[in-house]
């Protein structure tokens, strides 16, 4: 399973390190007169400036003055750009990260031999993100180091008093691929070089929140988790993560958050000491009960074989609109033909658990995700969009919400990559959704009647599942998502909808007609959709479409409870609905996940009186968070008084002299924020 994770790992990365950044778009993908930007892993961001930016993979950034049209600031991983120093090069400023990656490719140096370049750096800067942390009044730009296809990966922190730079390196915060070279004594090489005395592991043992013991141990009792028994780093599906892709959020607090990860385990977040933008390590180690690994921090999502090991560019965003943290996370290879397609998830907390439409867990090993693209052709475009991913998502300063990333295109069969960004809609139970087409300067959502609404729609249906090609050979049209034509008629019926079946290679493999219906909420944008067995929530706003006219259009966008969402234009834009903005939405928060806890019942080793007083003791239970003491004169505890306890005995004094109590005691354990409670114990006693 390694060695096949690790393969996909390297043709996806080597593709985007051969090709990073081709000419910008051709004529025949190209929209309207809309300049793109030309950045992989694009990362969006509004600076004090007030002028949007995107940061990505090998140091590219791009500016826009409205989110439309992109001027290239350029890229370098040999000449000047944001990293560079007043002397030196970008190299230099990141020496620290770059000689983890240079531990690796000294440990194997046959295995980066050309016989052109001979022996080569052949490791790389990807996917950076870069946010203004204002309690240290700098822009802190978080990128990572890596060595194509491994894990010997590290993430750093730069800071800058200005969003182009130049920064400054401050530190690593994180390397994966560490191993231990004492668990077996070993003698392999990438063992040797990338031991966690060579890591910053070391400053975690020196200030006591790992020992050597457990790094070095070869017994399974008692040792990191992340370390097999060999010493080796364990990056498996589902288990600990490649250190690369970070983006840092704000929570509702203006508390920051590190989210990371692809391919191997999956993703992880760390919390962030705001005053220095470096990981709060005393908040991980004190979260141990949480799930908190001390050093790599808490899992929010795993890889797994339902989606063939991927996953990767996190991203996460808080809405004070519909309060809550938006996680967004790209399945599929980033290829042309490997199946990009952006998944979103939700919490109430920044910590998660992250559901998705379906009421699945991120942490849930299958096919999990509300699906937000996929392989897709409008009549008015000219290509196919193809692997849309690795995105981000900027809330602008008026709440409207916009996700970025980057796509490729049937017509140069798949090779090149720009920037898209969409508008994103928040439905009335408060998912968000893409908008069909690209934005061009778009206003408010617009308010619409069921006059509006009703007529011929061209729609495309993303099903749950990624697509991509079987064989290299194989046809594009297999992996383009069906387009179909369907009908809003005004007795709230849907005609000619059709339910396709799809497979991870081909995205038609037959189809059966299903009837729908749709219902308008009066006064607004919204609208429940239902095919077959499938209830969509969608929201109506006008577009501008991106055939050469840029004509303006109504558009419906929704998400189902299958995980799958749809996408409508409308075919006519006669008489179309003016731009109104339309209601924010006023979603129910999502319920707390169920959660099974058992708890033992306790039970008094001594209830004695005293002088008005009685004194009780009781077992203690392990894993209890405390225990609950009440007392009553009265058998049914009617009126009884309650105490909470810590610990495992209490004095209860000012009671009536030899009076019968009635006396009883209960352990709980707290999880997430709520009690639950193990069976009452009761005995009764006489103060003396």
């Amino acid at each position: 399973m390694k060695k096949l994770l690790c393969t996909f790992i390297a043709i996806s990365m080597l593709l985007t390190t051969l090709f990073p950044l081709t000419a910008n778009a051709k004529d025949n993908y190209q929209n309207n007169d809309v300049q793109h930007a030309v950045i992989h892993d694009p990362s969006l961001m509004k600076a004090n400036d007030g002028k949007y930016y995107i940061v990505g993979s090998h140091l590219a950034m791009g500016v826009s003055d409205d989110l439309v049209n992109w001027t290239d600031k350029g890229f370098s991983l040999d000449g000047n750009n944001y990293l560079t120093p007043a002397s030196g090069t970008w190299k230099d400023t990141l020496a620290e990260p770059l000689s983890w990656c240079l531990r690796y490719q000294n440990a194997v140096p046959d295995k980066y031999y050309d016989d052109e370049r001979g022996n080569t750096m052949e490791y790389n800067c990807w996917a950076n993100n870069v946010i203004y942390n204002s309690n240290i009044g700098k822009y802190c730009l978080y990128g990572c180091c890596s060595v194509w296809g491994t894990t010997a990966s590290a993430i750093w922190l730069c800071v800058s008093d200005n969003i182009d730079g130049p920064y400054t390196y401050v530190d690593t915060l994180l390397m994966s691929g560490v191993t231990s070279k004492k668990r077996n004594d070993s003698t392999d090489p990438v063992i040797n070089a990338l031991d966690w005395h060579n890591s910053n592991v070391v400053k975690y043992v020196n200030n006591d929140y790992l020992t050597d013991q457990q790094l070095d141990n070869n017994k399974w009792l008692g040792k990191v988790d992340w370390l097999d028994y060999e010493g080796r780093y364990d990056c498996g599906w589902g288990r600990f993560p490649n250190c690369i892709d970070p983006t840092v959020f704000t929570d509702k607090d203006g508390d920051f958050w590190l989210v990371y990860g692809s391919y191997s385990g999956g993703c992880y977040i760390h919390k962030l000491n705001k005053y220095t933008g470096l990981i709060d390590i005393d908040y991980a180690a004190n979260h141990k009960k949480d799930g908190y690994d001390v050093y790599y921090g808490k899992q929010i999502s795993k890889t797994n074989e339902g989606t063939e090991g991927t996953g990767e560019g996190p991203f996460i965003i808080y809405d004070k609109v519909s309060k809550y943290y938006y996680f967004f996370l790209t399945y599929g290879g980033l290829a042309g033909d490997g199946g990009y397609n952006i998944r979103e998830y939700r919490s109430t907390t920044p910590e998660g658990p992250y559901l998705d439409a379906a009421g699945f867990n991120a942490l849930d090993e299958k096919n999990t995700g509300l699906k937000l693209d996929g392989n897709y052709q409008f009549s008015c475009q000219p290509t196919a969009l193809l692997s849309g991913g690795h995105s981000s998502c900027l809330i602008d300063d008026d709440g409207s919400m916009y996700q970025a990333y980057h796509t490729r295109f049937t017509a140069d069969d798949g090779w090149g990559h720009q920037v898209r960004i969409h508008k994103m809609l928040r439905t009335e139970d408060g998912w968000s959704v893409m908008t069909p087409f690209e934005y061009q300067g778009e206003g408010e959502t617009a308010c619409v009647t069921a006059d509006d609404v009703v007529g011929t729609y061209e729609f495309i249906d993303s099903n749950n599942m990624y697509q991509r090609k079987e064989k290299p050979e194989s046809p594009w049209s297999d992996i383009v998502l069906p387009t179909q034509t369907i009908s809003l008629n005004k007795n709230g019926k849907i005609i000619g909808a059709k339910k396709y079946s799809c497979t991870q290679t081909n995205a038609n493999t037959g189809s059966k007609d299903v009837s729908g219906t749709w219902t308008l909420k009066n006064g607004t944008a919204y609208c429940t959709v239902k095919l077959g067995d499938v209830t969509y929530n969608c929201v109506f706003t006008l577009q501008k479409d991106e055939s050469e006219e840029g004509k303006t259009v109504l558009t419906l966008s929704g998400a189902g409870n299958d995980n799958s969402t749809i996408w409508g234009v409308k075919a006519s834009n006669d008489e179309l609905p003016e731009p109104t903005p339309a209601p924010a939405p006023t979603p129910k928060p999502t319920p707390a996940p169920t959660v099974n806890v058992t708890v033992l019942p306790t039970k008094f080793t001594s209830l004695k009186g005293a002088k008005k007083s009685f004194i009780a003791k009781w077992n203690k239970v392990s894993g209890a968070s405390g225990y609950q003491l009440q007392y009553s004169l009265k058998k049914n505890f009617k009126g009884a008084k309650t105490v909470n306890v810590k610990s495992t005995k209490k004095t209860i004094k000012k009671l009536k002299k030899k009076k019968k109590y009635y006396v009883r005691v209960r352990a709980y354990k707290t999880v997430a924020g709520k009690n639950y409670y193990s069976p009452w114990t009761t005995k009764t006693v006489k103060p003396k």
